[in-house]
């Protein structure tokens, strides 16, 4: 008689199968990554093994036991209660033996039918069919509905769930998670490739053409590039694997004078994707006192500039334009950064209107800053939450919203949508304020979070005034949290991990996808299924990932941006000197 061979493989699949087959679909994930097997539905044994296979072995070692112990409880009288495999056992009544013995020779009835040739149990799917008749928490395998001996029932005991088809049988419904890395392109940075000396500060997709996407950073990089739409290979019989991006033009968006030392600092999109607000620095001021000032220039889609403000100290951080398209906003340093100036540009107006915050020191905590309205905008940072409100002629401050004592805080988001205010500070706590002030807390992450984003909802869908908003964050922790902000629960509405610190989170313009990065992969989960991730690409090994190249960066952390196009189809993440731009597929 061939005995089968029990190896670590057929153990970690016979669990993986029986954590699906529960619904425990996120620790499933957790095994399937730590046990690096990329699709364990392709491993050889697999399609031989039956629905609830784990609790079948399980089961048939507990009758194994069983027959072990009958020989030494017919041979001495021992007063001691018979031990089992788990400990002592409890006396059971005659008709729990009787029910027992029944099920154990149906059990072997039904085995031997199947081998003398009858036909083959259908393999049952592994997913979407719960949801509608079986509840996975407790277990139903997890009483003890026969009041014997055994741990677990005989499989026919556990009920089967739903199977939910549509069309033909196709076989198993695990999803398989696309590895996105073989449709993927690199984009240039520079005109000269060679160097790679440039660090990617920051990219953004054009928010209504899904063709055009922004990036800045060091070395004077501030480009735009016009991408073509995605055509298949010639030819080609398998568009999936061969379909990728393919892009025309680049512009570079700063003055070819423009010296290598210059750094794009940062940029804004319009949300009609209309203008795109780039800063740099630094400019020589022409005047011979070796003084350089920082600006902020204009552009419209096509690569044109049409408006450009200068005379700003080093370094312009923070552009955000208003929700009327019409302001933007931008942030820098004061008196040799003393204090912080704020500054309303009115790039069509040829205008701009300032504030100063004669105390505050952006070196010593930097602020963040969103639009409330056409003419309302909140400064977050540290002890500050303030409102601001612009006129044609000043900018005035108007409510302060009262902290925690010692509370220091570092970002902060709108919904226009619900009109609810999100921060978040250090220790990982998210706020949610309503117009009246009043908080709810979530106890989000432990350490320092890195991005908060809310769920965009398309503009012709309508939004009921109880209906759930979604707040998505990220943290140093490796944990990506989605949170109800209308919910008095202080849980999150679901959690996903990604093992090393998510760096960003992003949502896809339909709200529908939300893809995380760490520094070594992106994930796509779909925002009301996140039990297994959609599709995962994982970065190479190329020039450029590691550590910033540039000669003068002045910056030793890694640096970080993720964003997708206006279709939600092409992903762009970017690490230090690389760029790539992901193609996925729904």
């Amino acid at each position: 008689m061939t005995k089968e061979k029990l190896d670590s493989h057929r153990i970690n699949y016979l669990i993986w199968r029986y954590l699906l087959e529960s619904d425990y679909r996120e620790t499933a994930a957790r095994l399937q990554k730590e046990w690096n097997v990329q699709d364990p539905q392709e491993l050889p044994f697999a399609p031989h093994v039956t629905h609830h296979a784990l609790v079948s072995v399980l089961n048939r070692g507990l009758l194994y036991n069983v027959q072990e112990r009958e020989p030494e409880q017919s041979t001495g009288d021992v007063a001691a209660p018979a031990c089992g495999f788990f400990g002592p056992l409890m006396p059971a009544s005659p008709a729990a033996d009787e029910d027992f013995e029944n099920a154990r020779k149906r059990q072997i009835d039904n085995d031997q039918a199947q081998i003398q040739g009858g036909p083959p149990v259908k393999k049952a799917r592994l997913s979407n069919g719960y949801e509608n008749g079986f509840e996975p928490t407790p277990m139903d395998i997890d009483d003890d509905q026969n009041g014997d001996e055994n741990a677990y029932p005989s499989p026919e005991q556990v009920p089967s769930p739903v199977i939910v088809t549509v069309g033909p049988e196709q076989g198993t419904q695990v999803d398989k998670v696309h590895e996105l890395s073989t449709e993927t392109t690199f984009l240039e940075l520079s005109d000269e490739p060679s160097s790679r000396n440039a660090v990617l500060l920051q990219c953004e997709f054009n928010p209504i053409d899904p063709t055009i996407l922004a990036a800045a950073g060091t070395d004077a990089l501030a480009r735009m590039w016009t991408l073509s739409r995605i055509i298949p290979d010639s030819g080609s019989e398998s568009p999936r694997s061969t379909r990728k991006p393919v892009f025309a033009s680049a512009h570079n968006l700063l003055d070819e004078s423009a010296p290598s030392t210059t750094t794009a600092t940062g940029l804004s999109w319009s949300s009609d994707g209309n203008y795109l607000a780039v800063s740099s620095e630094p400019q020589d001021d022409g005047d011979g006192n070796g003084k350089v000032d920082a600006k902020v220039e204009f552009w419209d889609n096509n690569a044109q500039s049409f408006a450009e403000f200068n005379s700003f100290e080093s370094p312009v951080c923070c552009l955000h334009w208003n929700l009327a398209n019409t302001a933007c906003l931008a942030i820098s340093p004061q008196d040799e950064n003393r204090g912080t100036l704020l500054t309303v540009m009115l790039p069509n107006m040829s205008n701009s209107l300032s504030y100063s915050l004669p105390n505050h020191s952006l070196d010593q905590q930097m602020l963040d800053a969103t639009w409330t309205s056409e003419d309302e905008f909140f400064i977050c940072g540290g002890d500050l939450l303030l409102a601001f409100h612009c006129t044609e002629e000043s900018i005035s401050p108007g409510k302060k919203h009262e902290t925690r004592d010692n509370d220091t805080l570092c970002r902060v988001t709108y919904d226009w949508h619900s009109r609810l205010l999100a921060t978040t500070n250090e220790s990982g706590i998210i706020d949610i304020w309503d117009q009246a002030a009043h908080i709810r807390s979530f106890n989000a992450h432990q350490g320092q979070v890195n991005s908060l984003v809310w769920q965009p909802i398309p503009f012709l869908v309508a939004v009921e005034d109880d209906a759930e908003r979604l707040l998505a964050s990220c943290g140093e922790d490796g944990a990506i949290s989605i949170w109800n902000a209308r919910s008095v629960d202080s849980k999150p509405k679901c959690s996903m991990t990604m093992g090393n610190a998510v760096v960003a989170v992003s949502f896809t313009p339909d709200g529908a996808f939300i893809a995380g990065a760490t520094s070594q992969r992106v994930c796509i989960w779909k925002v009301d299924d996140v039990h297994l991730p959609r599709a995962i690409w994982t970065r190479g090994d190329e020039v450029g990932w590691r550590t910033p190249q540039s000669q003068h960066s002045s910056t030793d952390e890694d640096q970080f941006s993720l964003c997708w196009d206006a279709n939600g189809q092409k992903l762009a993440y970017g690490v230090n000197s690389r760029l790539a731009v992901i193609n996925f597929r729904r």
